[in-house]
């Protein structure tokens, strides 16, 4: 028989234990002595600036523009041994990363972008080991990431935007996961595409997404225990922005997606926790979150459309087969709004717009049938006090099908035991 154990606070009791939240680091057994052991201190004082632009005169078989910037970055890897990692990052200059395409043809191979700009970035893995990390992260200046393309015709399109004041993640095989991380964002971040092209004969995959604080863990045969503090500062802004103006195209998505803190925990075949009852996951989000999409089509074809999502902090822990747990405080002091726009005119196929703004949102998901009867169990406590708003706006001429969405939550948890059978 499978068991699932549950506790949802209410506001009420939220607030009365709001004075001394359990979000202090857990303590871990030690390393073993022989542990491979990594230290790092980073702290970076200037600018950090990356661009690239390609031009294309007439016919190009394919185009791509990919530019990477990032204030600090480290990473420790460790095979049939513990790995002991301590790293602290401190980014306080710019941080901007752009890359453009412009000119006339690209068939082929896609006319693609590529832009990440990351304040700090810390990753460890282990195979047949443990990982024992603890990762500082303070981002105190703006990080922002913009693509751009401007062509007469092409085949395929796809524009890859991602900005994030602090990014870690983990990955384990075969072993143990004991990681904590504090992040800390002190400024905006911002994600933006803009993309004006005459004819898109294939598809278009057109997406930005900002984050604050991300940390995503992944493990497979792999016992993970996962916590972290993750805040985003009052007077901050995340925001994702997608614009794209086509005479014709078929099949072109257009995203924005935006989020304040952010936590990911996917794991299989091992006992997982994200949180754990003498150790919660905090995240505290105060910068307001925007996602805009945005997409013009004067005439389209196929299944066309825009979509945002804004989450103030996202929690999520996934699993298969063994006992997982998910023990999370959120609270959200920043407004969360988001825009998704479709106009398409004449001879259409399906379009669509589709706008999601979440205050707090936590997930727990467990396979039971994939194991020998594993329990999922945790406490959740959620606290809003922003205004979430979501709007869709679609339009189309004749010949076409038309759908639209918008959805505005302020808290959501969800704990999932679900069978294969």
């Amino acid at each position: 028989m499978r068991r699932m154990t549950l506790r949802l606070l209410s506001s009420t009791a939220f607030i009365a234990g709001f004075a001394a939240p359990a979000f202090a680091q857990e303590t871990f057994p030690s390393p073993s002595p022989d542990a491979d052991v990594v230290i790092i201190d980073q702290v970076q004082l200037g600018d950090v600036f990356a661009n690239m632009d390609v031009v294309v005169s007439g016919t190009a078989t394919g185009a791509s523009a990919a530019a990477t910037a990032t204030g600090n970055i480290t990473t420790a890897n460790s095979l049939d041994n513990d790995l002991d990692f301590d790293a602290a990052q401190q980014q306080n200059g710019e941080v901007r990363a752009a890359s453009s395409i412009s000119g006339d043809n690209v068939f082929g191979s896609p006319a693609r972008t590529i832009t990440t700009a990351y304040g700090n970035s810390a990753s460890s893995s282990t195979t047949n080991g443990t990982d024992f990390s603890t990762v500082t992260q303070t981002s105190n200046s703006d990080v922002d990431a913009s693509s751009a393309i401007t062509l007469l015709e092409v085949g395929d399109v796809e524009m890859t935007t991602t900005a994030s004041a602090n990014v870690n993640q983990y990955q384990t095989e075969n072993g143990t996961n004991r990681g904590y991380q504090v992040q800390t964002g002190n400024a905006n971040v911002t994600a933006t595409n803009e993309a004006q092209i005459g004819f898109v004969a294939n598809s278009g995959a057109i997406g930005a997404t900002a984050t604050g604080n991300s940390v995503a863990s992944y493990g497979s045969t792999t016992t993970s225990y996962n916590g972290a503090q993750q805040i985003m500062a009052d007077g901050t802004r995340v925001a994702a922005v997608s614009n794209a103006e086509i005479s014709d195209g078929t099949n072109v998505a257009v995203s924005a997606t935006s989020a304040g803190n952010n936590m990911k925990v996917e794991n299989e075949f091992g006992y997982a926790t994200l949180g754990r009852d003498v150790s919660n996951l905090y995240q505290e989000n105060s910068a307001d979150i925007d996602a805009d999409s945005s997409l013009t089509l004067t005439e389209w074809a196929g299944v066309s459309g825009s979509t945002s999502y804004g989450v103030g902090n996202s929690a999520l822990i996934s699993n298969v087969g063994s006992d997982t747990g998910m023990y999370a405080i959120q609270q959200n002091n920043g407004d969360v709004a988001t825009l998704a726009t479709f106009e398409g005119g004449s001879n259409g196929g399906v379009g669509y717009a589709s706008s999601t703004s979440i205050g707090n949102a936590a997930t727990a998901s467990l396979c039971h049938s994939c194991g020998s009867n594993p329990i999922l169990s945790g406490k959740t406590a959620q606290l809003n006090n922003a205004n979430i708003t979501s709007s869709a706006y679609a339009s189309t001429g004749h010949d076409g099908y038309i759908s639209g969405s918008a959805t505005a939550i302020g808290n959501s948890a969800t704990y999932q035991s679900f069978s294969t059978d």
